[in-house]
């Protein structure tokens, strides 16, 4: 038989044995909660993002300007197709980056894009690209928003304000194509090319380039045909509406575009 202090000894060590490994599955089962958490948000990003929906098909940007045109273009979405929306920034009196023309905050337009699930073209003029980054960052719509610089200087800066956010570099000849990959390294950009560019120019730059964006063609051509001469991942209309209806037309009942 035991001696009575020896058994509470026993106890007591049994009991913080058993509340030792209490705490291991308890930090254990929180580890595998946070990894959860991660796994779906990497998740989210790879299947919201800009490139996962180039993956399944034609984004229609809209060339519109206003918060308003961003919940609008999110109509354009139950056609089938995803949307995005382009909008010009300046500088406010008060020193904020805001959506021209109107008084509306680029902050304002992030939160309102986040939630109608629309991407953003945001032409930068002489908005500061690193105020706009840290804005596109903590709004969270760093995969969904494409950085448009007015100039070579622009653009330099605009790469270097986030590592992750695409640029647009446009691109008019194939020295403009090898320099704009140059110059990208391995930040994802997209070339911006003219409708009157030549197909082996779009082709070119396919290879290097993580998305090719350009307007609609003149009326000269249709749509249908003009896509299916060139890899094309994103074009910008002033008539979304119009155009997503006719691509999702029959070929032979595709209208021209405006």
């Amino acid at each position: 038989m035991s001696h009575p202090e020896q058994g509470a000894d026993m106890s007591v060590c049994c009991t913080a044995t058993t509340s030792h490994r209490c705490l291991k599955k308890i930090a254990v089962a929180a580890a595998l909660c946070v990894a959860s958490v991660a796994i779906l948000a990497i998740h989210h990003t790879k299947t919201s993002g800009i490139m996962a929906r180039i993956h399944h098909g034609l984004i229609v940007c809209a060339s519109n300007s206003g918060t308003q045109n961003v919940a609008q273009a999110a109509t354009i979405s139950s056609i089938g197709r995803p949307s995005m929306v382009r909008l010009g920034l300046t500088n406010s009196a008060d020193g904020q980056v805001a959506v021209e023309p109107g008084s509306s905050t680029l902050a304002t337009v992030l939160d309102t894009a986040r939630h109608s699930n629309t991407f953003l073209m945001l032409d930068l003029h002489e908005a500061d690209p690193k105020e706009v980054a840290f804005q596109v960052s903590k709004a969270h719509m760093r995969d969904r928003v494409i950085f448009v610089p007015a100039d070579y200087k622009s653009t330099t800066a605009a790469l270097q304000a986030d590592s992750k956010v695409m640029v647009a570099i446009p691109v008019n000849s194939e020295r403009d194509a090898y320099n704009a990959h140059r110059m990208a390294g391995r930040h994802p950009y997209a070339a911006y090319l003219s409708p009157t560019a030549s197909p082996s120019l779009f082709s070119l730059v396919h290879r290097d380039a993580e998305a090719i964006i350009t307007e609609t063609p003149s009326s000269k051509i249709s749509t249908a045909d003009f896509l299916a001469n060139r890899p094309i991942d994103i074009m910008i209309t002033h008539q979304p509406y119009q155009l997503t209806t006719s691509l999702a037309l029959p070929t032979s009942d595709v209208t021209h575009s405006e």
